[in-house]
């Protein structure tokens, strides 16, 4: 049995040559400050993308957090989402679930928690908590068909990549170039 530390250990490392810069284990509160400053710094003066129905966004006051720290908020409940949603500078998410094996983010998508937040802009902040991560892609579709069923799943494995224009690897042409994940003891 892989305890909890161990599964954070192997998830970070995967997640780390996958291209995604990783934090944690860490406190509830460590993980709020991370997730504030690399998401201010990410953003780079323009809009911070937040889900309104995010459980571990939402667990962690993380918008109350970015609203403190100055960021200026585009809410997955404002008006203007679909029009603004393209000049955000981060999105900020947390995700379901994790394969340690794989450095991989099983994030839900739906009603209040848009895909557009981890995929449009050019930056990404996720949460996952420990508790959270499995071993395998296997233990992970296990999991989520056992959850009630969202409109997507998106499978996050890094940056954005493709080689897809002359066999050049590319980063960030269709998703963000920076994934930072941190890993909430």
């Amino acid at each position: 049995m892989v305890t909890e530390a161990g599964a954070a250990s192997t998830f970070l490392a995967a997640a780390a040559r996958n291209g995604m810069v990783g934090y944690g284990p860490c406190s509830p509160e460590e993980a709020t400050q991370i997730a504030v400053e690399c998401a201010t710094s990410a953003a780079q003066g323009r809009r911070v993308a937040v889900p309104t129905a995010d459980p571990l966004v939402e667990h962690l006051g993380l918008r109350a957090a970015l609203a403190w720290a100055g960021a200026s908020l585009l809410a997955s409940s404002d008006l203007d989402w679909d029009s603004e949603i393209g000049d955000a500078g981060v999105g900020v998410t947390g995700a379901g679930a994790g394969i340690a094996a794989t450095g991989t983010l099983v994030l839900s998508c739906g009603v209040g928690r848009p895909r557009g937040t981890h995929i449009i802009p050019p930056a990404h902040v996720c949460l996952i908590r420990v508790g959270d991560l499995v071993g395998t892609i296997e233990q992970a579709v296990r999991r989520q068909a056992g959850e009630p069923h969202p409109s997507n799943v998106s499978w996050v494995s890094g940056p954005s990549r493709t080689a897809d224009l002359e066999m050049q690897l590319t980063i960030g042409v269709h998703g963000p170039k920076r994934v930072d994940v941190i890993v909430v003891a």
